[in-house]
């Protein structure tokens, strides 16, 4: 059996090398992480991408810590480049920050990861056109040739300045090198316009244009002869011959500006037909009102090379909003665009009709046309990329990734801010999933850009980098039309609080939605609007059962308003699962904390099987008022955290300060009758957010101080944050989780780099740490900078790793290796491990009909041959790989 399992290893390591890489252990990965990749440069780039290697280094040869690293992460998310399909359309290739995938379209699986090296992100990546094994790959500050099909990068060119832009054309006659045209930023701030051959050397080139305008995109045509530069409202076109391009060095390029009436939001060239000339180019632009403006021959109409022949362009209009992307078609009948809306839009341009592909999950980002003009590839802006059929307009393959709601600025209302982080949890059955929320649809107001809510359950493997499913939490509106009359989106509710069970049999929800107060001015009674959007909102406590048939949540009850004051609903500020028992807890504003347990459902003239009890709704068996234990304050609770310790016996509660007498309270709880049992002061300062047990040790995170208070001795030691922490920012709350397995707990803080001396605030970066401490020595054992904000931080208790989930959508673990040889499987994931190869090629119903035959075969071995093949029709027996598996076993029991 050992020896099966080496060999399967090393098969996937060629077909999956991602997600071998995310499944292997802490010492393995380290291995790997030294040996692969094939060249030396690149043995050390993927020493030191180690999240802990030059930082905990000497900190280890100094206290004598475990080592620690990070795994290469998995997830991410889509880069805002243009997929590519090779010429049989069988792979496709997405791009990400710092690396780019490659998928295989017959199963959409990750087949393999080309990661870069750090600090450099990926800003364009093409297929050689005279050999389709390989992929150049651009970064802003190097140009790297990779075979895809074997995951080895062959050569290596540094460029002279920072690129923002590549194109590289196709050359029939020039197999050994490829020439490549890009647009970089000079130290003076200019755009230069090169051209540069790549051999085995070094690259050869020279600038053919400088220019103060601030260039950001460049197409190529006819095999490099004609230039097509843009800023949005600038365009610049350079021509040459084909004897010019003989000799990059000293090509020389004739160059014509125009200025667009509009400012494009999209562009796309085509190779116009040979018979209006060698220059002749087409030029569709997508702008941000939402029309299309079609140039034919723009030497002729827009750079008006003869003033007789110029014209206006022929204008399109359908879309609501900017065009995110337009593309002609091969033969330039039909131009295909996409926007805001959802909605793919093909142009018949002969005829002026439009065919619409509508209710797509979110807003396209990119489209692509085949080699072959067989298929469009569509990139949405949920993370998500699919391969439609340009005939039936179906989907023949979907990509998705991690569909985390990214993070962005400039909120006008300050109230709509939230907190940065994930509502995230781990399986606790099968730890290799990653159970996160996420929004419905990504989308922007009109009235400016903001986070959506998030509505929607993803099950993501973080193992095999794939996604699993997802399932609606609350109500959506992804099929209807999302903005007001007034032009306000209509949100979803927002799912803020998550926890699962810890057999994972049971998952608790809680969402809450809040109307626009504009909303329900006519209805308001009071003159507050705020009091009254209060009184309208809708907050709801939900309980699912794990449906293993169906895979996926059912919603078994539903509790309106669980916590509530004065007649109208609290929010829910923490939601906990005691373990080793069917339970959940939440503490509301209301300054109540409710404790929830499963019951039979009675029906009305209905009896009951005892023999067989089917639990399938959920009330509070009790209630605790913590009112008393606050002083009797009637200002709502801002801020508290809850928590159960290991065996579930004991509840803690972590309340903000109230006066002095309170400060940095906890309290806990007997969790059986639910009475006060001890309380403590002191413990902390600030606003709580997350609190957890590990032993006897309770560690609480509040903003702006951590802090361990032994239970047993009574004795709380603070733990120092880093300098550039605000010890008030109630928005960057730092994250908490804590691991049984390695006796330790991780923070993850967001501040500001202070650094520099720099005084003004909005010039100041803000810096990421992560900080691993040993229990119950509390000394710092790990430290490191993140790259990326956190959003979740978690604890995987059968591994000993911690994963950490940034804004990035990118998810690594942070293993000890020292603890490799301590981790152990529970047989659940044992199984999970020994049928994911199945699993992930065949569907989950094909692989129980499977299990189903191996049990029904291992049952009738004694029957010898009767018992594999029995009386079965040959339409009803399964695969001849299937077949042959259970012949062998039987000859090999017999």
């Amino acid at each position: 059996m050992a020896g099966s399992q080496s060999t399967k290893h090393q098969k996937r390591a060629r077909g999956n090398d991602a997600a071998e890489k995310a499944s292997r252990s802490g010492d393995e990965r380290a291995k790997r992480r030294r040996t692969s990749e094939g060249n030396g440069d690149q043995k050390t780039q993927l020493a030191n991408s180690s999240g802990g290697d030059t930082t905990s280094q000497p900190m280890e040869k100094r206290k004598g810590s475990v080592p620690w690293s990070f795994s290469r992460p998995v997830g991410g998310r889509y880069s805002n480049l243009d997929p590519i399909l090779t010429a049989n359309e069988a792979y496709l290739f997405v791009g990400l920050d710092t690396a780019v995938q490659v998928f295989s379209t017959s199963t959409s699986r990750l087949l393999r990861t080309l990661q870069m090296e750090i600090g450099q992100k990926v800003i364009g990546f093409k297929l050689c056109p005279a050999d389709q094994d390989i992929l150049y790959i651009f970064t802003s500050g190097f140009v790297t040739k990779w075979n895809w099909d074997s995951g080895k990068r062959l050569a290596r060119w540094g460029t002279n300045f920072p690129a923002v832009s590549i194109d590289l054309p196709s050359i029939e006659n020039d197999e050994n090198s490829a020439m490549y045209f890009s647009i970089g930023t000079q130290k003076d701030g200019k755009r230069e316009i090169s051209i540069n051959a790549l051999n085995e050397k070094k690259p050869v080139g020279s600038t053919v244009l400088q220019t103060h305008e601030n260039l950001n995109a460049i197409a190529v045509a006819y095999e490099g002869r004609v230039i097509f530069a843009s800023d949005g409202t600038h365009l610049f076109m350079g021509t040459t011959t084909k004897s010019e391009l003989e000799n990059p060095e000293s090509a020389q390029y004739t160059w014509r500006e125009a200025t667009l009436p509009v400012t494009a939001t999209s562009l796309h060239l085509r190779e116009s037909s040979p018979t209006k000339g060698p220059e002749a180019v087409d030029l569709v632009v997508g702008e941000s009102g939402g029309s299309i403006l079609i140039y034919q021959d723009i030497l002729n109409t827009l750079f008006g090379r003869n003033a007789d022949k110029k014209s206006s362009p022929r204008k399109l209009h359908w879309h609501r909003g900017p065009v995110s992307t337009v593309r002609w078609s091969m033969d330039g009948n039909y131009i295909i665009s996409g926007g805001q809306e959802s909605v793919l839009v093909l142009w018949q341009l002969d005829t002026g009709r439009k065919q619409f592909l509508p209710h797509l999950s979110s807003p396209i980002c990119n489209v692509v046309v085949s080699p072959s003009c067989n298929s469009y590839v569509v990139k949405l802006a949920d993370n998500s990329v699919m391969i439609l059929s340009a005939r039936e307009m179906q989907p023949s393959a979907n990509v998705t990734g991690l569909q985390l709601a990214s993070e962005v600025g400039g909120h006008k209302d300050p109230s709509s801010r939230k907190p940065f982080g994930a509502v995230a949890a781990l399986h606790p059955q099968h730890p290799e999933r990653l159970l996160v929320a996420v929004p419905a649809s990504h989308h922007s107001s009109q009235q400016g850009s903001q986070r959506s809510n998030s509505a929607v359950l993803q099950t993501f493997d973080i193992r095999a980098n794939s996604h699993i499913s997802r399932q609606a939490l609350a109500r959506t509106n992804t099929t209807t039309l999302n903005i007001s009359p007034k032009g306000s989106a209509i949100v979803a509710p927002d799912v803020r609080l998550m926890d699962i069970m810890h057999d994972g049999k049971w998952l608790a929800t809680v969402d809450t939605w809040t109307p626009y107060p504009q909303d329900i001015e006519a209805i308001a009674s009071s003159g507050s609007n705020s009091d009254s959007a209060s009184l309208r909102s809708e907050v709801f406590l939900k309980f699912w059962k794990w449906n293993a048939s169906s895979d996926m949540w059912e919603l078994v009850t539903r509790i309106d308003a669980p916590h509530f004051s004065e007649n109208r609903p609290s929010t829910v500020l923490s939601l906990a699962s005691r373990p080793f028992s069917y339970e959940f807890a939440t503490l509301g504003t209301d300054s109540i904390v409710r404790f929830w347990c499963p019951t039979t459902r009675h029906r009305s003239g209905l009896k009951t099987n005892l023999s067989e009890p089917h639990l399938d709704t959920w009330k509070c068996r009790s209630s605790v008022d913590l009112t008393g234990c606050l002083g009797g304050a009637d200002a709502p609770l801002q801020s508290a955290s809850i928590s159960f310790s290991e065996d579930g016996s004991v509840m803690a509660i972590c309340l903000p300060s109230k006066s002095g007498a309170n400060d940095g309270l906890v309290l806990l709880i007997n969790a059986q009758n639910c009475t006060v049992h001890y309380r403590r002061t002191g413990v902390f300062f600030g606003k709580p957010c997350s609190v957890r047990f590990l032993g006897r040790y309770l560690i609480v995170a509040a903003t702006g101080s951590v802090s361990v208070w032994d239970t047993v001795d009574d004795v709380v030691k603070p733990i120092q944050l880093p300098d550039s922490v605000d010890s008030v920012d109630t928005w960057n709350p730092p994250l908490l989780a804590v691991n049984s397995r390695t006796q330790s707990f991780a923070i993850a803080t967001r501040g500001t780099d202070s650094s520099s001396g720099n005084t003004h605030k909005r010039r100041r970066r803000p810096r990421f740490h992560i900080k691993i401490y040993d229990v119950p020595s509390l000394d710092l054992v790990f430290q490191e900078t993140l790259v990326s904000c956190p959003l979740a931080l978690l604890s995987d208790t059968y591994s000993g790793d911690y994963i950490v989930v940034d804004a990035t959508a990118s998810v690594q673990r942070l293993g000890c290796l020292d603890k490799a040889s301590q981790k152990s499987l529970q047989p659940d994931e044992v199984t999970s491990h020994l049928n994911s190869g199945l699993a992930s090629i065949f569907s989950r119903g094909t692989l129980s009909s499977i299990q189903a035959i191996d049990e029904e075969t291992s049952a009738g071995q004694s029957k010898g041959l009767a018992g594999v093949f029995g009386e079965t029709p040959s339409f009803s027996l399964p695969s001849i790989g299937v077949l042959f598996r259970n012949v062998v076993q039987t000859l090999g029991s017999s």
